[in-house]
């Protein structure tokens, strides 16, 4: 499918308003009292540098690892920089790394919630990577969110299309100069598409479930996870955004 380009404002003010209450609250308070630590794996040191007052660790020994998990604090990073690796060796890499996260986990009596972040214009070892990571943490049949998101370079996924803002232009991503990369070009912009070229046909793009921006601003929270409450073993889905709420 040849999606368009189309206007930013155009398509924003057709949208519905984002959801109206914060839950920047409510999650600070499950936080508080004991949530899932977030690790985040990131593949390329650029991701880093779009966060503050995070640790970031270079290295992932046991030892490491569990002593962060026991700290305070609701997240870390990673950086694995597995993006510059062939697909194998980022495999190898993200697989030892989730077993020994699920180790030091069990060493610190704490439960993980664990993200790897790629590249927002979808540039990167996807599936295959991920499919890696869940394995490593014994999660294999665990849903796979899909969000390809970052407001602050323009990237949005809106109706399931990934687009690129230009000025006031969104550009389908497989439209834009990333899409030509060498090692991770691509022909898709709608993601359950990419998802199915990206992994070969292995996963069908029918198969492929998405949070709407509907479900989102419209229905809201219990609505967004009962989405993901009804996702099958293994399924993935995507997350559309264009906002932060």
């Amino acid at each position: 499918m040849n999606e368009a380009p189309v206007s930013q404002a155009a398509l924003f003010a057709a949208l519905p308003p984002p959801w109206p209450d914060s839950r920047l609250e409510a999650i600070r308070a499950r936080l508080a009292a004991g949530a899932p630590k977030l690790v985040v794996l990131d593949d390329d040191p650029t991701g880093t540098q779009t966060v503050y007052d995070v640790p970031v660790l270079t290295t992932w020994g046991e030892e490491e690892l569990a002593a962060e998990i026991a700290v305070p604090g609701a997240v870390f990073y990673i950086l694995t920089n597995s993006r510059s690796l062939p697909l194998p060796q980022a495999q190898a890499l993200n697989h030892e790394i989730g077993a020994t996260l699920q180790r030091a986990a069990a060493a610190t009596g704490r439960t993980l919630s664990v993200v790897s972040r790629s590249d927002s214009t979808l540039r990167g070892h996807y599936p295959g990577e991920v499919q890696a990571l869940a394995a490593g943490l014994g999660r294999s049949a665990a849903p796979t969110l899909l969000i390809p998101y970052f407001r602050e370079g323009g990237r949005y996924t809106v109706g399931d299309v990934h687009y690129v803002a230009e000025g006031d232009r969104l550009i389908p991503a497989a439209q834009t100069p990333f899409a030509q990369d060498a090692a991770f070009g691509y022909r898709s912009s709608n993601l359950r598409e990419w998802v199915a070229e990206k992994s070969g046909g292995t996963i069908r793009a029918a198969d492929v479930a998405a949070i709407t921006l509907e479900d989102l601003r419209v229905g809201g929270p219990d609505v967004a996870h009962a989405r993901v409450a009804a996702l099958q073993p293994g399924q993935v889905c995507i997350v559309n955004a264009a906002d932060l709420r």
